[in-house]
Formats: C-alpha cells, structure tokens, sequence
C-alpha cells in the first residue's frame, strides 16, 4: 500500500512538474507583433508548418538580432552546453561527471585559443562579419534579459551567462576535435608498434590499400592518456553531438534533368536531442540564405542561395602530429626543441565543480603545442603534446563560413575557404552559371620525406618538424570534371595529384555505392536522387559474404544454426527494419572483429582501435587471409585457423541474438536491435526523459552503409550513435523548391509542436519541403518585430 501511495503522489508531483514547465517555457508565438527595441527597422518573420523561420529584415544586422533572439528561444540551452564544451566549463552545471571531459577542454584551449586569435590577427578579421556577429548576439542577450530562460536552467539551478565573440570563434575547435582521429590513432599505433610483430603491424597500417580486394603476442599495455581520451570524448558526446563522418555528391548540369547542377549532402553527428542543427531562411538586401546553423553561430555551415548551394563532409586529411617530449629531469619546466632547453609555457586553470571544491590543474605548453599528458608532467614517463591546424595563427575558420554564401563562383570558393585552419572540411559547391566544385578548407602541415604521419614522432631534436603548410591551391580540389560528378565520402581523393596527402580515410563503401548509383543513369532529378541519398545496402556484403561462408565449417554447425545460416545466405544485402539478415551480418561482424583482435590488445585496447578507420580496413584485408597470425587466439596453447574463428564467432552471433529475442529466426528483425533514441542531458535522468528524449524507433541504414545511421563497431549494443543530421537535395534549377529533413525538429522546447515532428518522416526516409520562395512563405502567419520602441 506504502509503495503504491509513494507511486501515486510521484505521478502527482511529475505531472504539475509538467505543467508548471510548460507555462515557464512561454513559447514564442508565431503570429503577432512584438516589440523589439534593439532593432533599427523592423523585421517579419514566417514560421512554416515545421516552424522553420523565414526571416525578412531591410537590412543584414537586424536580420541577424531576430535570428539570434529566435535562435534563443528555442536552443538556448543547447548554446549554453557547446559555450561550456568550448571553455571547459560543463563541470559547474552536471558536477563530477564532466570534470574529466573539462580537463581535456582546457588543456585543448580552444576558447583561450580564439581569444587570442582575436587578440592578435586585427588585421585578418573583416569587420562587417564582426559586426553581424555583434548583432546575432544582441537578438541573443535581449532574449535572455528580457525572457524567461528555458527550465533546464531552472532544473540545474543556474543562468546562463553573456556570450562572447570567441565562443563564435571557438566553435570551429569543437569541430575540428570530432574529426581529430589522429589524437587517438597515432598513440594507439605507436604503442602497438612496441608490442605486435611487423606482419601484424602490416595489418593494422593497411589503411585504404585493402580496399583493392573489394572493387611478440603479449596484451598490449595502454597508456592513462588513451583510456582517459576515449572515455573523456565519449563523456563529451553524451551532451554536444560529435561529428561522425558524410555523404555529399554534386551532378552537372549535363547529369540533370533540369539542366542546372544538383548537390546533395548528408552530414553524420551522433544523435542527440536537440539536434545539432537549427534551420533558418534569412533574407536582407545583401543576402538571402537558407542555412543548417550550428546554434550560437550566426554563420551557416550548409547552406544555399538562389545563386549557389554547398555542402559539407569532413576531409579525414591528416591535420595533427602527436609529439613525444623530452621534459629536462632537474628543471621541469624545460623542455628540449632542436636539440636545445626551452622553456614550457605554464598557465593555471580553475576548474568549478558543482557541489564540490575548484580544482586547478596546470596547463602547459611546448613549442609544438599543449601537453596532453593526464598528470602535471606526464604519464607512464610519456610527456605528449598536440600540434594541430586549430592553433596555426591565421586560422579564421569564421570567415570562411561567413564568405561561402557569398561565393558565386569558384574563385571566390577558393578564397573563402582559404582563410580556415581547421576543421578540415571537404565543401562541395554548384552554381546557377553550371559550375561544380570542390575544395579541401583546412592548413594540413607538410612533414619532412619519409616521416610517418600516423605514430607519435620524437619532439625533441628536430628532425620531425612540419615543414610548412600546403597551400589552398596545392588542396585537393576538383572543377567541372568531365564526368559530371563530384563525390566526397571521408574517403581518400582519387585522384593522382593528391595522392601523397596523407589521413584517416574511412572505409571506402560508400563512396564506390554512390560512384556505381550514379552511373546507373545520365540524367537525374531530386526524386531520383531520394532514393540514393536513403540507400541501404551494404556496399560489400556479397565479398564479406562470400569470404566467411568460405570459412564457415558446416559440420560443426547444429540444425538450428544451419537455419541461420540459410538467411545469411539468402541475404540481399539490405540493412532495413524488417530484414533478418541485416542481424545476423552486423552481429557477426562484431564477434569476428572481436575475437580477432581483442586477444593481442586486450578488451580496452579493442574498443581503441575500434573507433579509428583502420578496424574496419585491417579486418576487410584478413577476410582474403586467413591463414595470417592475426587469426590466431593468442591466449591459447594452439594455433587457430581463420576457419576456426569464423566458426566460433559465427556460433556466438547465434547464441546472442537467441537469448535476444528466442528459437523464432524470423523475428530477429534489424529494426528490433537497430533503434534510434534522441537523448536530451535532462533525459538522462528518469523521469526526465518521458519529457525530454525522442524515442526509441526503429531505423534503417547501418554502420558503413550510405544512409549511415551506425552503431558503435566495437561493442555488442546496436543502438544507433550516429546518423545524417540532415539529408539535403538541392537543383539549381530551382533553388527555392529544394528538400530537406532533420531527425527530430526544429525546436528545443519539448513542448514545441516543432519539438519532433520530422521524426517519422526522418526515419522514413522521406522529404519536407525547403522554401525560398516568398509568395508561399507569405501565406503563412505573419509574427511582426516592431523597431525602436
């Protein structure tokens, strides 16, 4: 009785706590007229039926105000935690939990970064983008001075405080970090090459060369820095979505049916809630722009114009050097640069800590860059220091997304992307006039001939020095090639002149699924190319296939197993909702990778190597060997064959999804392990997250697959991390009718209408409008900012 009366008054309590929420929240009417006193003229303002705001101002920076008081009062607090991921300051709202993820923040010193940037570089900052960013933060601050704050805030018990410039700026660090691979792959390597013999470090270096066949043995002993960089960054995902990796592919005018060029583009960044991305069209008479903001930038990162259209996917180029140092044993604050004692430069910083003590940490700096160590001089006698294109003094990444929608044509692409240092972005871009382009944006350090890119070099005597930087015209780059097609994919450029760049390519399926989609046919149109842009398909099962039936030993297999095996088989490949093969091939997957790799690094040494480029490459080269060591169980006293663990995992993926879901193989449905739950920081908790997170659904698509919805490819847990934060389809032969989908909504405010109402049509695979064109946006209601009263 005391247990259901407790159930009874929570219930109670949980559902004034709702209505209470719902009232603080005052949302944002979207019809009306309001007064807006930072404004110099007025402003008109359109929300559509997914209450996108189309935004029309008489001049660019009251546009701006308007968009970043909007912006505010639907992602307040979600500009409030990526202002805290960027200083490293998420500790004095969540506690003890993040006091890790803002010791990597600090020592990353992204913010103090930017400050410095601005600080120093006057002359490389154009001041009207300063003053639209002056602007945005004005609409930011009326908004939060005059308005009541988002109830996470209240939940947290904290107010936000002012935004400044140079969390603008440091947004382009928090981008840069989810694409920084190197950080964990060059140590990682470098302690494998302690441990592995050279045949198998062959494997693990393999890189995108296995790509070719498809179209001593002791525990490895991992340093304190790589466990606590991989948890930290996990740690960090869990409240501002980390990038993942992209699609993005353009079509000249000769490869359409409208005769102009096409983009499209889907970026991947794990699923959160909200959203990564908040979708606005801004119209004044210098520029009219329908963009993918990150919220707390003014500045687009996709976007498109009745002139012109990019898209993003991430590079992968090698844009980091992890050094090792020599720190002088009688001075701890030298350390040896060329072959001389320098000084390290030494700053402290106060980390706050809800509900408990500050603590001060030391961060240090070498001439390369800060020391990444986890201890004040190190760990495990390993003193490591990052030196990356972020720091690199004329990186004004900015700018660059201040100037892409200007760009009209490739020359002026060129410029605009010349100015980032970082993050290393692949921009695609097509035009009205019919040009198709891409460009490399990023500062990539050229290393002296023969030096590795890929382990942690020697810091101290000068021999590993970055040479200089590759200049915007030596990027990889490409201009209305011949076939009428441009395709990005995080994978290595094909083509000869930029061979000799060195990264972190991702496996290479989706690029040659798109490259042999697109060549299907000569002319395509927006709703032809739906249907690529949501491909399911494995790029290589039948190979993958092929080579593990090959290993399989069938006489070892029970009645029930053999049934299993039968779907397997007769799997076409397919990683949709409803597809029992799709189970049993990413499930084995898993086991296979497992059981091949685990015993030679240890379980946590796998989970490393399992989120680099390389797990996936070096296991595609051993499925044509499987007579190589790698093979073999190291922990055993005899020598097993690739068959034998082929089988094995084979039984284990049997057994898994048995004890999932029961002897009834038909039901072993994808959709059933493969779900995507949009998690708010607030959702974490429960009950919080009935208000909160979105979800769980079933999702097609699938880790390496062109609707890249991924899980995690180094556990057992097929929940979806990762997905397109937006598809986008976009004809030049008519701009204002493009399309376009985000995985939830437009809005922060759980109880928004806007809150998930793209959800279903996300995971459907289908398309909402994107409108640019004003006499139907006109016949939406009409929200009225009135100017200087």
């Amino acid at each position: 009785m005391n247990k259901l009366f407790s159930i009874i008054i929570f219930s109670i309590c949980f559902v004034l706590f709702g209505i209470y929420s719902l009232f603080q929240y005052k949302m944002l009417k979207e019809t009306g007229s309001y007064n807006l006193p930072i404004l110099s003229q007025s402003v008109d303002v359109h929300f559509d039926s997914f209450g996108i705001p189309h935004i029309e101002g008489k001049n660019i920076e009251d546009t701006y105000r308007v968009l970043g008081y909007i912006m505010a009062n639907e992602r307040l607090f979600q500009m409030d935690l990526l202002r805290r991921l960027i200083t490293g300051r998420l500790s004095e709202v969540f506690g003890e939990e993040t006091v890790k993820s803002d010791i990597l923040l600090r020592k990353l010193r992204l913010k103090k970064t930017a400050e410095e940037f601005l600080k120093t570089r006057q002359e490389h900052i154009d001041p009207r983008m300063l003053s639209q960013i002056d602007a945005f933060l004005e609409g930011v601050h009326y908004f939060m001075d005059n308005k009541s704050l988002p109830f996470e805030f209240s939940l947290l018990g904290y107010e936000p405080p002012r935004f400044e410039v140079a969390d603008i700026i440091g947004i382009s660090g928090y981008m840069a970090l989810t694409f920084a691979e190197g950080i964990t792959g060059d140590v990682l390597t470098s302690e494998l090459m302690e441990k592995l013999p050279e045949e198998k470090m062959k494997i693990i270096r393999i890189g995108s060369e296995t790509d070719k066949d498809y179209f001593p043995n002791d525990k490895i002993v991992r340093s304190k820095f790589l466990n606590n960089l991989n948890s930290t960054l996990e740690k960090i995902s869990e409240y501002i979505p980390l990038f993942h990796g992209s699609n993005s592919w353009i079509l000249s005018g000769e490869r359409t049916i409208s005769g102009k060029p096409i983009l499209a583009n889907d970026p991947h960044i794990a699923v959160s809630n909200p959203h990564i991305f908040y979708e606005a069209h801004i119209k004044a008479p210098e520029l009219e722009l329908y963009g993918e903001f990150i919220p707390l930038s003014p500045f687009a990162v996709m976007g498109h114009t009745s002139y012109s259209a990019w898209g993003i996917t991430m590079a992968e180029i090698d844009d980091l050097t992890v050094y090792l140092e020599k720190i002088n044993p009688q001075d701890k604050n030298l350390v040896m640069y060329k072959n001389e004692w320098v000084e390290l430069k030494r700053e402290v910083e106060t980390i706050i800590i809800k509900g408990q003590k500050s603590k001060n940490i030391e961060v240090f700096r070498t001439p390369h860059g800060p020391l990444m160590d986890g201890t004040k001089f190190g760990v495990e006698g390993k003193n490591l220091s990052l030196h990356w294109s972020v720091y690199h003094p004329d990186n004004n990444a900015v700018q660059s997304l201040y100037e892409l929608p200007y760009a009209k044509t490739v020359e002026e692409l060129k410029v605009a992307v010349s100015h980032a240092g970082a993050p290393g972005l692949n921009i695609s871009l097509v035009n009205k006039e019919g040009d198709i382009a891409w460009w490399v944006l990023g500062k990539f350090p050229k290393l002296p001939e023969g030096v590795p890119y890929d382990v942690v070099l020697n810091g101290w005597d000068g021999k590993n020095e970055v040479e200089r930087y590759y200049t915007v015209d030596e990027n990889p780059h490409q201009v209305n090639p011949s076939s009428g097609i441009i395709i990005t994919a995080n994978y290595k450029p094909q083509l000869k002149d930029f061979e000799h760049f060195d990264g972190y390519w991702q496996p290479a399926g989706r690029y040659f699924r798109l490259e042999k989609l697109l060549k299907e046919k000569v002319k395509w149109s927006l709703d032809d190319l739906q249907k690529i842009q949501t491909d399911d398909t494995v790029p290589i099962h039948e190979q993958v296939r092929e080579q593990v039936l090959s290993g399989i030993n069938k006489k070892e297999l029970t009645a029930f197993e053999l049934t299993v095996l039968r779907y397997f088989e007769e799997w076409d490949g397919k990683s949709d909702t409803t597809s029992v093969g799709s189970s049993i091939y990413h499930v084995l997957n898993y086991y296979l990778l497992f059981n091949v790799f685990s015993d030679e690094m240890g379980e946590e040494g796998f989970k490393t190597f399992g989120r680099t480029a390389d797990f996936w490459h070096s296991f595609k080269k051993l499925l044509y060997n499987q007579k190589h060591s790698f093979w073999d169980n190291v922990d055993t006293d005899h020598v097993e064959s690739g068959s034998q663990i082929i089988t094995q995992s084979f039984k284990e993926s049997v057994l898994f999804l048995k004890e999932k879901f029961g002897k009834r193989v038909k039901f072993w449905t994808w959709g059933k392990l493969h779900t995507a739950e949009y998690i708010h920081p607030i959702g974490k908790q429960k009950p919080f997250n009935l208000i909160y997170n979105i979800g769980p659904i079933e999702a097609n698509g699938g880790r390496f697959v062109i609707n890249n919805l991924g899980h995690r490819k180094y556990t057992n847990d097929f929940r979806v991390v990762h997905g397109p934060a937006t598809r986008r389809l976009i004809d030049m032969g008519n701009p204002k009718r493009s399309l376009g989908i985000i995985p939830t909504g437009n809005s922060g405010n759980p109880f928004s209408e806007h809150f998930q109402d793209q959800l279903k049509i996300y995971h459907s695979g289908k398309y909402r409008l994107q409108d640019m064109d004003w006499d139907s946006i006109k016949k939406n209601p009409l929200l009225h900012f009135r100017a200087g009263e």
